[in-house]
């Protein structure tokens, strides 16, 4: 048998107030006890209870690690028989957010909670925080089955689905969804861009009736349309996928330019382009992409693109001489092109000839001054590279303003070349531009943080990176953003 955790104390606790109740209990209570003893006593007493309760040493269900605990922290440990105690630290905690943490609460009242719609919403939202989406999407799916016409539920398992790359279930989903909302154009183009990866000439008719959809649905439908019908006229059908996923690329749905690319390769797995796009998808996924590279250059050789592609990863990874061999093969094929031209300045920055590396991106304006993204790229070479900023950089940027004054990069650029010439105000004000013409501008967002940390502004600063990341998790923007975040 074990003795309550708190007889110690009590029995000490006795023993120090001078107290003898064990003669004459009677007599020992009309001299002695006072109301002073009472509140002694009741001090006491609380250290009899059982240890398995709030004053013991072990509660009834284990703790959930969360700092701080929330409000109902120690209610959902104590007392688990009352669901709401649980729910109500869950919820907190996915205020924060601190999403593993809301699920141990969460799966507290699991049992009390699971024919509650909102619960289970709540406690899939906090499974996809933690990264478990598979567990997310069994709970939505759950809550829907009880409460079908939740009109963002549906929409959220779709695009959960969607986000994974489970293309079946996510097809599935949007089919629930097009029967009560048969207007949705939102999931209407996702159905469509589905049907294009896996089945190009099956995605013509979802893609005709979105032509008329709001922007940037409709642009884009127009274009992914255009671009499979131009294929489709070829009748080859490696091609037609090959360009179907070359258009989902521009399109930025890697998930399915990757799937689409992959049905090419399996047509023709000679193809060496394909094998160079889906390098390009599976690097923009976050997957590593040198095996897919490496056949593409090894395949097809007289490509500008296999070349182009392989010769800028080659340089991103830093083996800068072969890098430029292969972008040299690439220039050879497509002569003129600025965005080879600013792969190869590169190049020859980072082996240290600045002179050669200008030529180059002066090359390609000389060719095309009256083309912005050729300014875009000779004001990123000086600006990016800290090089010439305020004679040559500055300038480049204005002259691609001026071309394009609603280009998001342009704007950008401009902004960063005043921010690192010390003109903070000015450079705040061109982000906020370039933010204008594009909410989903990574680097300005990144930018943009950088200006408020400068002028004292740590909180706005996280807010902008923590953007940036969520814009771009895996690639280098995403990266900067989280390495800034983390400096104190």
């Amino acid at each position: 048998m074990r003795f309550p955790a708190g007889l110690p104390v009590f029995l000490r606790t006795v023993k120090n107030s001078g107290l003898r109740p064990f003669a004459k209990p009677a007599e020992w209570f009309r001299k002695n006890i006072k109301p002073k003893h009472w509140i002694i006593a009741f001090s006491a007493a609380l250290w009899l209870i059982p240890a398995s309760t709030p004053h013991g040493a072990v509660p009834f269900l284990p703790a959930c690690a969360a700092d701080p605990r929330p409000t109902a922290g120690w209610g959902a440990l104590w007392f688990p028989d009352d669901s709401n105690f649980a729910v109500a630290a869950g919820r907190e905690l996915l205020a924060r957010p601190d999403f593993p943490a809301a699920v141990c609460y969460l799966r507290l009242a699991e049992d009390a909670r699971d024919q509650d719609p909102q619960f289970l919403t709540d406690l899939g939202e906090a499974y996809w925080g933690a990264g478990e989406p598979d567990l997310a999407l069994a709970e939505w799916e759950k809550a829907l089955a009880l409460f079908p016409d939740g009109d963002d539920l549906s929409v959220q398992v779709w695009k959960g689905y969607f986000e994974i790359e489970r293309w079946d279930r996510a097809e599935t989903a949007i089919g629930r969804r097009l029967e009560s909302r048969p207007d949705d154009p939102e999931a209407k183009y996702a159905l469509a861009l589905i049907r294009a990866a896996q089945n190009p000439g099956g995605a013509l008719a979802l893609l005709a009736e979105l032509k008329s959809a709001p922007q940037p649905i409709g642009a884009n439908a127009r274009s992914l349309e255009a671009v499979i019908r131009a294929a489709i006229a070829r009748r080859v059908p490696e091609y037609i996928f090959a360009s179907t996923g070359e258009e989902l690329i521009r399109l930025g749905e890697m998930g399915l330019a990757k799937e689409a690319l992959r049905r090419a390769i399996e047509r023709n797995p000679k193809y060496g382009e394909a094998y160079a796009l889906l390098g390009v998808a599976q690097e923009a996924s976050g997957e590593d992409p040198e095996e897919s590279y490496r056949r593409g250059a090894a395949l097809a050789p007289d490509s500008a693109l296999a070349c182009l592609v392989y010769g800028a990863w080659l340089r991103r990874r830093g083996e800068i001489a072969l890098a430029r061999w292969w972008l040299m093969q690439a220039w050879r094929e497509r002569p003129g092109d600025w965005i080879i031209a600013a792969e190869l300045a590169q190049a020859d920055f980072a082996l240290g000839n600045p002179g050669d590396a200008e030529s180059w991106v002066r090359q390609s304006v000389d060719l095309f001054p009256g083309e912005p993204e050729a300014w875009i790229v000779l004001a990123a070479f000086y600006i990016e590279n800290d090089f010439r900023v305020a004679e040559a950089g500055i300038p480049a940027a204005r002259q691609a303003v001026i071309l394009a004054p609603n280009n998001d990069r342009a704007l950008d650029l401009l902004g960063l070349g005043w921010f690192k010439m010390g003109d903070s105000s000015l450079a705040e004000r061109l982000f906020l531009r370039a933010l204008e013409e594009n909410p989903d501008s990574a680097k300005a967002h990144l930018h943009l943080g950088m200006v408020y940390r400068e002028q004292g502004r740590a909180a706005d600063a996280r807010t902008e990176w923590e953007t940036a990341l969520r814009l771009d998790p895996k690639g280098l923007i995403g990266s900067q953003a989280k390495d800034l975040m983390e400096k104190p």
